[in-house]
């Protein structure tokens, strides 16, 4: 993550007003979630075309914080000397939820792979090779995955009663930890 600077960063809001800081910061994350579009053109008289460019990199590292951050009054103390340091916190606050969901998306298309669909289903083995008669039970668990700009793609896992516990034990632990995070 860059290092938070707010002599950097109030040297490119000078001439920002409360009302552009706040209208800057909606247009921002809207851009970022892709429902609306922030224009250079509302802040030309404002702001010069490569301090543009620095201050958005400015805001998405101070969005960041604000995210990670375990409370908002840690922020506060993070960006004192920040001219509008109040009116930026409670823009992110409310937010704040479209923050952790850019957030997340950031972070899931890292992989680039997202699961389309799954399907199960459980087969009896009767013998193999070694043993007569076996009778185990096995788990067919399908996943149709897809790459950004690829094919999707298959992948078959044939799962033993351990193994699929052992999957759904780290699913739900996984789930567990979603829900925490949810929750903050």
């Amino acid at each position: 993550m860059n290092q938070y600077d707010s002599n950097k960063l109030n040297k490119l809001v000078e001439k920002f007003d409360a009302n552009y800081i706040v209208k800057y910061i909606h247009e921002l994350i809207d851009s970022w979630i892709n429902v609306g579009i922030l224009k250079y053109a509302n802040y030309s008289h404002l702001i010069e075309l490569e301090d543009w460019w620095k201050l958005e990199k400015e805001f998405d590292c101070l969005s960041k914080m604000f995210s990670y951050l375990p409370n908002e009054q840690e922020f506060k103390d993070k960006i004192e000397g920040l001219k509008h340091g109040d009116i930026v916190t409670e823009t992110f606050k409310t937010r704040k939820n479209d923050l952790k969901s850019f957030l997340m998306t950031k972070s899931v298309n890292f992989s680039q792979t997202y699961l389309k669909n799954f399907d199960w289903s459980l087969k009896l083995v009767h013998s193999s090779d070694k043993h007569a008669k076996l009778d185990e039970l096995k788990c067919l668990l399908t996943l149709e995955t897809e790459k950004v700009s690829s094919n999707e793609n298959l992948t078959l896992m044939e799962l033993d009663k351990y193994q699929l516990d052992n999957l759904i034990n780290t699913l739900e632990t996984i789930e567990n930890k979603f829900n925490f995070y949810q929750t903050e």
